[in-house]
This record gives structure tokens, sequence and C-alpha cells, in this order.
């Protein structure tokens, strides 16, 4: 054991080392390096399948002897208790766990995954590590369909170059990647920093067969405007999000979104009088408290995509009534949802000492959701708008399109686009209305949105 601490360091500074090596480093040096990254991956492992059979038996004290000092605290052996049994309650008692293997190594975590059969579902684990080898956070995810991805025409990889950066702080930073447009020297571009909508994503907002921030990052860095995208922080730090008693949507959406405003003003190639943000759906309905926290006129315009204007609980019950009519939602889940928004509406409703009968969990997060009505806040700021919505959209309908337009009647510096062929991820079909099926059907959002983008971008810049 002594003589495996003692490893450690140099190990983790070889492997780090081994991405700013320059070519002209010797076999040698090369063989040691890759065979430290190998060495740090065998004790990743080897801590993550202690972790997991560790939890798997109860015992969560041991479980938690290589957590970081940040998941300790969040992460109590109760709450490890509570999510194993849930999720065993769930996916039914572990039949299998297969071999581990190295997964994606980002700017914050070195994550390893673990294959897991159990009773009624198969199911990915990733153990997310820290630089110096703790375990920082996990997330389980059950297996799907295997999903293919095309690249949009408009992708021109000689026209930009991708630069891999951590934004915010701890103990929530995230992996971020810069696509940053060909320039000359001392030219500085626009940036478009890219905000999710609901639920955890990662920096395509990877849904089933689309990737809509990959696309329009290659897009809009291949007409000139460099674009900003980052993992959402329910997806790089999920175990530590689910410890936050407090939890709401400027946790969630708002926060990270003006530290990459903020991050993005010192970044060297950017032009700092022009940055942009753009919020896909709840990304989109967040947008007027993420210009309220930046107020020192560091946005120079923002674009929202699919955006609510109406309280998200009000939206979703629309969406599930859409789902149930389709025969893909059960109506006793659209009844559930009626009655749990119903307690959040009632006035003397309290996150602090929430009923009993409240069931959803995190009630700071969706009182704040039930409460939070964007487009009247925006009728009293006045940094530039574009609206962009597809008419197709069954999960933010032409109704909060509307409503948007009603809102900022009297302001002059607002844009609005429909498009008649697109659903809520700004890819094409057809038919009134869109369908999940549609999804699952690989797609780029179209050039024309790029255009429309690229176009006011320019326009609105200074």
């Amino acid at each position: 054991m002594k003589k495996v601490k003692a490893a450690l360091p140099l190990a983790v500074s070889l492997a780090l080392g081994l991405q700013v090596l320059p070519m002209s480093t010797s076999p040698v040096q090369a063989e040691a390096a890759a065979n430290a990254a190998h060495h740090s991956a065998k004790v990743e492992v080897k801590r993550a399948n202690a972790f997991l059979t560790n939890v798997a038996n109860g015992k969560t004290k041991e479980a938690k002897r290589y957590f970081s000092r940040s998941l300790q605290s969040k992460m109590s052996e109760d709450n490890l208790k509570i999510w194993w049994s849930a999720l065993t309650a769930q996916f039914g008692s572990v039949k299998k766990i297969g071999t581990s293997v190295q997964g994606e190594v980002n700017t914050v975590h070195r994550n390893i995954e673990i294959p897991i059969e159990f009773e009624h579902v198969s199911a990915t684990l990733t153990v997310r590590f820290s630089q110096n080898r703790q375990i920082d956070d996990w997330r389980i995810v059950p297996e799907e369909r295997q999903f293919s991805f095309s690249t949009p025409s408009y992708d021109t990889p000689k026209n930009y170059s991708e630069k891999q950066l951590s934004i915010g702080k701890a103990p929530y930073e995230l992996p971020a990647t810069l696509t940053l447009p060909t320039r000359s020297k001392h030219q500085n571009v626009p940036v478009v920093i890219l905000v999710h909508g609901s639920g955890p994503s990662d920096q395509d907002e990877t849904f089933m067969s689309l990737k809509p921030f990959r696309d329009l990052a290659s897009g809009l860095a291949s007409r000139g405007i460099a674009v900003l995208r980052y993992n959402k922080r329910t997806y790089e730090h999920t175990a530590k999000m689910s410890g936050e008693s407090k939890i709401n949507v400027d946790d969630e959406t708002t926060d990270d979104a003006v530290l990459a405003v903020k991050a993005m003003a010192k970044q060297k190639g950017i032009d700092s009088r022009n940055i942009f943000i753009l919020g896909h759906s709840q990304g989109g309905m967040m947008m007027p408290r993420i210009l309220k926290q930046t107020q020192d006129k560091s946005v120079r315009g923002s674009i929202l995509l699919a955006a609510p204007s109406r309280t998200l609980p009000e939206l979703m019950l629309e969406q599930f009534a859409y789902l149930v009519s389709l025969n893909q939602l059960p109506k006793e889940q659209l009844t559930f949802f009626q009655q749990q928004f119903a307690i959040l509406q009632d006035p003397s409703f309290s996150p602090a000492q929430p009923p009993k009968e409240f069931l959803l969990g995190t009630p700071y997060f969706w009182y704040d959701l039930a409460h939070w009505h964007p487009a009247e806040v925006a009728k009293s700021q006045d940094t530039p708008l574009l609206f962009l919505q597809g008419a197709r959209d069954y999960q933010v309908t032409t109704e909060d399109f509307e409503g948007w337009k009603q809102s900022l009647s009297q302001r002059s510096n607002t844009s609005f686009k429909l498009y008649p062929k697109l659903n809520h991820f700004f890819t094409e079909g057809t038919g009134e209305k869109s369908t999940p099926d549609e999804y699952a059907v690989s797609a780029n959002i179209p050039s024309y949105v790029i255009d429309d983008i690229v176009k006011w971008v320019r326009e609105t810049k200074k």
C-alpha cells in the first residue's frame, strides 16, 4: 500500500503532462508517460469497483473511503443507503457486474464506466474521479438503444479549432469546449454561450439521435462566431447536486451561465464587447434572470430557442396531456403531476416545510419554476433579443412564442422568427405537431437557422 501511495503523485503528473509534451519527446519518456496513465486508470478502476461493491453490500463507511472533500460534505452514509435502496427498488437486484473501463477524460474529471445488469434493466455506472484520484461524483444511466449522429453539411472543420476549458468554481467546475474560428493573430471574435434546457445534459445537449449544441457550435464557428458549450452541473456533478438540500434553478442553470459570461470576458481571442448567450427551452426561459445577474452590460444580446413564456409546470401539464393522447404516457402520471403542481400553487406552500403530500423532491427548485414568469421580467430589460421557434414543437408551443411577442410588444429591440417544419430540437419533420419518435431519427439543425443566427449576431454586435 505504501508503495502505491508513493507512486500516485508521479503518475498523476506524468498523465497530465502527456497532454503538453513536445513532439520531440523521446520514446523512453513517451512510454513512461503512457505507463503512468495506464497505472492511473488501474488505480481508479480499483477504487470504482470497491465503491460499487461496498455500497451494494451496505458498507457505506468503506464506500466513502476515497471520496473527495466536496463529495464527503454532500453525501452522508444515510444518503448513500437511501440512493442504493431507491435504485434497486426501481431497477431490481444486481445480477452481474461487468468489466470496468476508462471513459471520458475531461478538464474536471477522469471517468470509469462499470456496466451493471440489474434484475429489470441494464445500466452503466460512471464514477467520476478528480485529478488527484478521489471519487468526486457518479451517475448511473439505464442502457438505451444505440443512436447514430450525423454531421451537418455546414460543418467546416478547417474554419475552426476547439479548446478544452473549465468554467465555474469549486466544487462545481464544469468541463467546457470553446469552438474558435480560424482568425488572424490579433483578431478577436464574438462568442455565443449555449445554455441547456431542462434535465441533466452534456455539452452537446445530446438527446437520442440529436446533438443540437454540437450543430450550433460547428455551424457558427464555421461562419466566424466562437461558441462556448459546457456540461450541465446536474450532468457532471449528479451525486453532489442530489445532496444539496435547497437546490433551485439558479444552482442548476443560471449561476453557471453567468460564470461562463465572466470567463469569456477574459478569454484570449474573444471580443469581450460582443458576448452573446443562446438559451434553449428552459435555458431560454431563464434568460431574463441570467441577464439580470449580468447587469454590467457584459452581454451584447441573447437568442432564445423554444423558450417558454409561461411557468414550466403549466407547460409540462400541456406536454403530458399531449403524450397521453398519443398513448405514450399513462393517464395516472398526468393526474399525479396535476396534483403535485396544485400543491405548489397553494398560497400556504413553503419550500422550507413542504407538506407530506408533496412528492416531487427538491421543493425550492419546483417552487422557483412554478412562480417564475420570464416574459413579465423581460418587459423592463433592454438587452437585444432574438426569438426562434419551431411551429411543430409540442414541448414549447407557439402559444409561448406569441406570449413573448405580446409581453414585449412595447420593446423595439426584439426579433421573432417562426419555422414551419421544425420541432423542439430544431430539426425538420412533417405533420402539424411533432412526436417524441422524431428525436430518434438522426438529423441536424438546418442551415437556414444557422444563417439567421449569424445574420442577427453580425447586425447586433458592436
